[in-house]
């Protein structure tokens, strides 16, 4: 299926400068880095369920002049079998499964925990590119694989044996599996959706995913509301509720994309490291969680094969990893 010019594509009027650019790459990672102390605020008050549903309902909303200035594109590829089964594929994986059990997760573990395995995102990215796109396996990437899956294990059982006795015991722990889970589906979404960015803007398939998972979040959230009553939120909840979808789908989304627009993958990949430092950051700074030697061990871990997979990642890789960033 040729590809026609994508009415999405900035003009050469709206391009920006590479400092610029550089900017947004930035910003848009710390907008990213707030969702998780802001989902563990939502997630006081909201379960999981009502917490996607309201969050996508409204960046659906904001999300609607993308969809209408892809409207030709989405007529393309909804009328297509093939493509509307691919779709379908990756907004199961990408925004529903996987926010599932990431915000399920969420609610069972902490901010800083959520924050640091997030990360590990890339690195499960690079194994499936192995086995789905037939990438070549490269001493790096089992390198990294190797430091990342001992550094997610030692911010998941905080100590070289678990450690049940710390804040929410086996319940954090649960929680942190949790979000190792949503982060295979991440991973599926990011290596899946491959095919469909040769055919779609970034940011159009974003908003083509937020949007489609309504058709599942929208009828849980009712049942929700049906079986437990509708929740009652103070003020924090609804600011955190407003920040995940406004600056973090949205404006995280859009300012990671208009950046890419200038700066080529290879050099946007590192910037993929202040979400995980910031977000943990900001989970003990906000909401008063501790840091465990374990925890900080793993995070330096992590970080490392997250270097590692990034510098040793060839220009096609680069693109991979970008493409969906975690979050």
């Amino acid at each position: 299926m040729a590809c026609e010019p994508s009415p999405l594509a900035p003009s050469r009027a709206d391009r920006v400068s590479r400092g610029a650019a550089f900017g947004f790459l930035v910003f848009g990672n710390a907008l990213w880095a707030g969702t998780y102390a802001a989902g563990k605020i939502a997630l006081s008050q909201l379960s999981f369920i009502e917490l996607n549903a309201l969050r996508f309902t409204l960046a659906t909303l904001l999300l609607l002049p993308v969809l209408w200035t892809g409207r030709r594109i989405a007529v393309r590829e909804l009328s297509d079998r093939h493509s509307l089964r691919e779709l379908s594929r990756l907004v199961i994986l990408g925004f529903v499964l996987n926010k599932a059990f990431e915000y399920a997760g969420l609610s069972l573990s902490t901010a800083v925990d959520v924050a640091l395995l997030i990360a590990t995102e890339s690195i499960f990215t690079a194994v499936l590119s192995w086995i789905v796109l037939d990438e070549p396996v490269t001493p790096s990437g089992v390198t990294a694989l190797l430091i990342g899956l001992a550094g997610g294990y030692l911010v998941v059982a905080r100590g070289l044996v678990p450690d049940l006795s710390g804040p929410g015991g086996l319940n954090r722990i649960v929680g942190d599996l949790l979000v190792v889970f949503a982060l295979l589906f991440e991973a599926g979404y990011t290596v899946g959706g491959k095919a469909s960015l040769e055919r779609i803007p970034p940011l159009l398939l974003t908003a083509f995913s937020v949007a489609g998972s309504l058709l599942v979040w929208i009828p849980a959230g009712a049942i929700a509301v049906v079986c437990y009553g509708a929740p009652h939120l103070t003020l924090s909840a609804w600011l955190a509720v407003g920040y995940m979808a406004v600056f973090a789908t949205v404006g995280g989304y859009w300012m990671w994309f208009r950046g890419l627009s200038v700066i080529d993958a290879s050099a946007a990949a590192p910037f993929l490291f202040i979400q995980p430092l910031l977000g943990a950051a900001l989970g003990v700074v906000l909401l008063g969680e501790s840091l465990t030697w374990a925890t900080m061990a793993g995070a330096v871990l992590i970080l490392s094969s997250l270097m590692t997979v990034t510098l040793g990642a060839s220009s096609r890789e680069a693109e991979l990893l970008v493409s969906e960033p975690p979050q």
